[in-house]
């Protein structure tokens, strides 16, 4: 019995959809053919075709400069129609067109003959036919083999110098107070490389560390961007080129967004998501753990899922995640294990950054303190509680201070310079204080002409000298 074909009528919406369905490269897409298909819109049509064009592009992940590709390609395509003429330009495209669907045919025969030798391709697993696995890990408890972790950390706190003690583990079985366990096994890493020179900077600290530098493999995205005039990105063929090759047992990306397509949008679910699961299918299919590093986002009192960027689907993804942060209070750092899918989590690891010499260049080396229970969210509390605490004691210093000044009345450099002095508290505290006073009508404040014909801010006590009676060089002015 023969297979029932369902016509298309050439360049009818069902055969233009087809068709980008075929289209694998840039060249392919931005097409003469293609821009033919835009040109036969049909009542059927449910979508402007440029904008499927456009989605069809996306989905292959010719993200970096779009806007500009396709308005390059309708222009040239229409100049090209324009110049050769309708007739030369219809024949063309039925040499093109009769191309692709000879293509077209063949592929979909190929499909059916898959179909017909694996008639059970299709069906889903059961899982009693699923074997039991424990899982694989390459650091015990922390990263798991075949996942994706991610290591979030605020500006300045050294996460690049904390993951050469990682590499050093990895590399040379190198334990220290963060890793105290021999691992299990040793492999290679492949760091891919966003901010830190290798030569400058990354080699240096990495041999502080103790790694084995034989087994270290770089890839910078400066370095890619000067071979080839693109940025290398994570969905990219190439990215897992440079991992199939290397066979490491870490892959290191620092930072993500050194190696996002640049059309991503952190906000957006989907488009992270779409962004990240290639990585997670090869880190599945080779066995390899994959750490992400990315800088955290400068929002005010909040900890965990909300201090990263600003997706939560990073969080999702990541079956562990690391937060590192400095206790603003006493300036210890802090590595925090925030989440962990197939094991509880570790205790959090108190560290300092201390400055070493390898080979006469000066470079940095982690140091383990100690361990606490205390978490991520517990340091950014303890710092909000702190800060209400110092910005309650300025706004009393400031009453305090008004209060024994003659009438109740201060230049506002003169106040600020003894509230500052006299609690320690910093510029932006005393201004926060500040102007919970002036908002609350406790402290008042004016510009006063002096009697040199400058002005001159002043504050006073709401009760001393609302009446318009103020202090100028000692004397009350009306």
């Amino acid at each position: 019995m023969q297979e029932k074909k369902t016509e298309r009528a050439p360049g009818s919406y069902e055969d233009f959809v087809a068709y980008l369905g075929t289209v694998r490269t840039e060249e392919e897409l931005f097409s003469p053919l293609t821009y033919w298909f835009v040109g036969q819109n049909c009542p059927e049509d449910v979508c402007f075709r440029p904008q499927l064009v456009e989605a069809r592009a996306k989905e292959l992940g010719f993200w970096q400069g779009l806007t500009f590709k396709v308005e390059h390609w309708m222009t040239t395509s229409r100049a090209e129609a324009e110049a050769a003429g309708r007739e030369a330009f219809q024949s063309r495209i039925g040499e093109d067109y009769a191309a692709y669907r000879e293509k077209a045919e063949a592929a979909r025969e190929r499909a059916r003959r898959r179909r017909l030798s694996s008639p059970f391709l299709y069906i889903p697993k059961c899982l009693d036919d699923i074997p039991v696995r424990d899982v694989s890990w390459l650091v015990e408890g922390l990263l798991p083999q075949g996942e994706v972790s991610l290591l979030g950390a605020d500006g300045g706190t050294g996460k690049g110098i904390w993951q050469a003690q990682l590499v050093a583990y990895i590399t040379a079985g190198k334990t220290s107070g963060f890793f105290p366990q021999p691992p299990g096994q040793t492999g290679r890493v492949l760091i891919f490389a966003g901010e830190d020179d290798p030569s400058k900077v990354l080699k240096a600290r990495l041999m502080a560390a103790g790694a084995d530098m034989s087994r270290v493999m770089v890839q910078t995205s400066d370095a890619y961007f000067s071979r080839t005039g693109n940025p290398l990105c994570i969905p990219d063929k190439s990215f897992a080129k440079y991992i199939e090759s290397a066979a490491p047992a870490l892959v290191l990306i620092d930072p993500l967004q050194s190696f996002l397509p640049a059309g991503v949008e952190m906000v957006s679910r989907n488009q992270m998501r779409a962004a990240l699961l290639p990585l997670k299918a090869l880190c599945a299919r080779l066995g390899c753990a994959a750490l992400i590093a990315m800088h955290t986002n400068k929002r005010s009192n909040v900890s965990g899922r909300a201090r990263l960027a600003d997706s939560s689907d990073i969080w999702d993804i990541a079956r562990s995640v690391l937060m590192m942060g400095r206790d603003k209070n006493s300036g210890q750092l802090y590595l925090s294990h925030e989440k962990s899918s197939y094991a509880a989590p570790a205790r959090t690891a108190l560290l300092h950054i201390e400055q070493t010499q390898v080979e006469g260049v000066t470079t940095a080396v982690a140091v383990f303190d100690s361990r606490t229970d205390k978490k991520d969210a517990d340091f950014v509390e303890e710092r909000r509680v702190r800060v209400a605490q110092t910005k309650a004691d300025a706004a009393q210093a400031i009453l305090d201070v008004l209060a024994e000044a003659k009438l109740g009345s201060m230049p506002n450099t003169q106040l600020r310079a003894e509230v500052v002095r006299e609690t320690g508290c910093s510029e932006k505290t005393y201004e926060r204080a500040y102007g919970t006073l002036i908002k609350s009508g406790e402290v008042v404040k004016k510009n006063l002409c002096q009697q040199d014909g400058r002005n001159q801010w002043y504050s006073f006590l709401h009760c001393g000298g609302t009446s318009g009676e103020v202090p100028i060089n000692g004397t009350i002015h009306h």
